[in-house]
């Protein structure tokens, strides 16, 4: 009897999901660690992270959490946003703060040298700022040449990495083109047999393994309607109601090829409303 080959769903290097997992891993953590020392100079080889354990087995709470890292003086969050908008912005922005206040609120011993860092890995481009595939950000007075060196952030545009020829790219360079790949064929045809190679083979073993795929696929799902809710808010000028907003999400993750049961405990709508709206595409 034929049995079909199980192919793997393709898992992108800029969702949540992925790049929380992946970081975690000790077999691909260093390969995220490089990018970073060599984009912001900080190595975090000697971090550990902060409230969360290493594998707890809670694909909720192990791909979801924040990423906050502690040398048990310095603080270092690390956000990856797949997509723009004012609101992701501002509140990463307004979590360094808030981060770097919290010490105070909880009894820490006070030294005037600890650091809060704020890496933002930003699947898109700024267009006041298209020059540029890195931005570092301190905080203080321009006019009185006052720089605070306690808070810091670091944005990382990625689509600026998948510009060139992968073979044209330093080795990190490389690494931070792999990130806007949109498929495991485009990332082979250019890898092939080089240091990357691994870091595709265990995308596609995600790519096989259920539990991880109904998170991603969760995340995908969260993201739509976010965006759908904050498009057709910004057009309107009101909250759009739910009900729609679930028929555009079902659309749009149909169109992804998502699969049904995930799309239904995601929206709350029964197998049948979804291919009902399948059929009215």
């Amino acid at each position: 009897m034929k049995h079909n080959k199980k192919e793997p769903i393709f898992v992108s290097l800029v969702s949540d999901t992925t790049f929380k997992y992946m970081f975690k891993n000790e077999k691909t953590r260093d390969w995220f660690i490089d990018i970073i020392k060599d984009k912001t100079g900080i190595d975090l080889k000697e971090y550990h992270l902060v409230d969360n354990e290493m594998n707890t087995g809670n694909f909720l709470k192990d791909y979801r959490s924040d990423l906050v890292l502690s040398n048990n003086k310095d603080c270092v969050i690390i956000e990856m946003n797949s997509s723009y908008s004012e609101a992701v912005e501002i509140k990463g922005r307004q979590y360094l703060f808030r981060k770097a206040g919290n010490s105070f609120a909880s009894g820490e011993k006070f030294t005037n040298d600890k650091k809060t860092i704020l890496i933002m890995f930003n699947d898109y481009k700024k267009k006041k700022y298209d020059k540029y595939s890195i931005i570092y950000s301190w905080f203080g007075s321009h006019e009185l040449g006052i720089k605070y060196d306690d808070i810091k952030m670091f944005e990382i545009f990625l689509p600026f990495f998948h510009e060139k020829c992968y073979d044209e790219y330093s080795e990190i360079d490389k690494r931070l083109w792999l990130f806007s790949s949109k498929s495991y064929e485009e990332m082979r045809n250019s890898v092939k047999n080089d240091s990357n190679l691994y870091i595709i083979e265990e995308l596609e073993r995600l790519g096989m393994n259920d539990n991880f795929v109904d998170e991603y696929d969760r995340e995908i799902v969260n993201k739509k309607m976010m965006n759908s809710m904050r498009s057709e808010g910004e057009k309107n000028g009101i909250q759009i109601g739910m009900q729609k907003e679930k028929q555009e999400i079902v659309k749009n993750s149909l169109k992804e090829n998502i699969d049904i049961n995930t799309i239904s405990k995601i929206t709350g709508l029964t197998v049948e409303e979804i291919r009902q709206i399948n059929n009215n595409i």
